[in-house]
């Protein structure tokens, strides 16, 4: 069993807030008044701004292995589009690089 360190599990909690944050912008606001969709945009900026620190305290070691694994997962994508592979298969690939 592959086990996870405090930068992949740091990592995977930005992404889930990030697409959260991606979501509910997604989501029409019915019948909310206007000044609930100003609070929710500035906990979608306070949520970036945390992103972003999180990021900068990476170590150069972290940084180097998402960039190792980002790359790697490109040379898949683009091996498995050359060979004509489906779509939901390169779509999730993709997916994994945000």
């Amino acid at each position: 069993m592959e086990h996870f360190s405090e930068n992949d599990i740091n990592e995977a909690k930005k992404r889930v807030r990030e697409m959260q944050n991606r979501a509910d912008g997604f989501v029409s606001n019915k019948g909310k008044s206007g000044n609930h969709s100003a609070k929710k945009e500035k906990e979608n900026v306070k949520a970036e701004k945390e992103n972003t620190n999180e990021k900068n305290n990476q170590s150069p070691q972290a940084s180097q292995e998402e960039d190792k694994s980002n790359i790697i997962i490109l040379a898949l994508i683009l091996l498995l589009s050359h060979e004509e592979a489906d779509n939901m298969l390169i779509l999730a690939l993709l997916y994994l690089l945000l």
